[in-house]
């Protein structure tokens, strides 16, 4: 099994609000998500804070979720458009994830103009329930039809039975099209280290605040990769891009 990409996860409010040391802490990660969300100030915090994280020498990903899928913030459209504008202009991201369903026009405008050689994330959360595998192919081909560069589902799951289900989708689906997929919630904790197993092409990790239920710290999911996909030694570089 190919060793899977390991995000970390930053809510920060701030430039002052970034951990110590934040390089090597980051270290064992791929690449840094930058929720751009949990920014208390305006675009130029926004701007600064991604100066100051991509001197940790990791690709960014930029997430300007909305609060109608689990955002820290309240905002309109034109404001994430500022935001995301001020953070690439500041450095330019590997990634940017938007909601699929929930901002179709924001998804739109980020395929339109994001950097060039920026991949993008088209997403979809479902917090209180498991939508089922139909759905989830009706979404995720929707992603494919945008020319998104993965599909993301991060979906909660009750029982085993429903992780089950969501393991064999990421299965058959991964096969035609790169996914992200993680369960939510306490059961789905699990999902979290074995989806890359079945196909899933990142897993995400908190630094310090947890963004999304379930969701392992850094260390201890750089510690569970590093025991069942042991076939990549880590080399203290990230592999994305290459």
């Amino acid at each position: 099994m190919s060793r899977p990409h390991i995000v970390a996860c930053l809510a920060a409010a701030g430039p002052e609000d970034l951990p110590d040391e934040g390089g090597s802490r980051v270290a064992r990660a791929d690449l840094v998500e930058v929720r751009l969300d949990a920014i208390t100030g305006g675009p130029s915090v926004a701007a600064a804070l991604c100066h100051a994280v991509a001197q940790w020498q990791r690709p960014l990903l930029l997430t300007p979720r909305s609060a109608g899928e689990g955002g820290f913030r309240r905002w309109d459209e034109d404001q994430r458009r500022a935001f995301l504008e001020a953070a690439w202009g500041a450095h330019g991201p590997a990634f940017v994830d938007v909601e699929l369903r929930d901002s179709p026009e924001l998804l739109d405008w980020v395929r339109a103009h994001r950097p060039e050689g920026c991949q993008l994330i088209a997403s979809f959360h479902a917090f209180d329930r498991y939508p089922g595998s139909d759905w989830l192919d009706v979404l995720a081909l929707e992603a494919g039809a945008l020319e998104a560069d993965h599909f993301k589902a991060a979906v909660h799951v009750a029982d085993t039975d429903e992780m089950a289900d969501l393991a064999c989708w990421t299965h058959r689906r991964s096969r035609s099209q790169s996914l992200i997929a993680m369960g939510l919630g306490t059961a789905g904790a699990l999902s979290r280290v074995m989806g890359p197993a079945f196909g899933s092409w990142a897993c995400y990790a908190s630094l310090d605040r947890a963004t999304g239920p379930g969701q392992l710290g850094l260390e201890e999911l750089a510690d569970l990769v590093e025991r069942f996909y042991p076939d990549e030694a880590e080399s203290g570089e990230s592999s994305v891009g290459r």
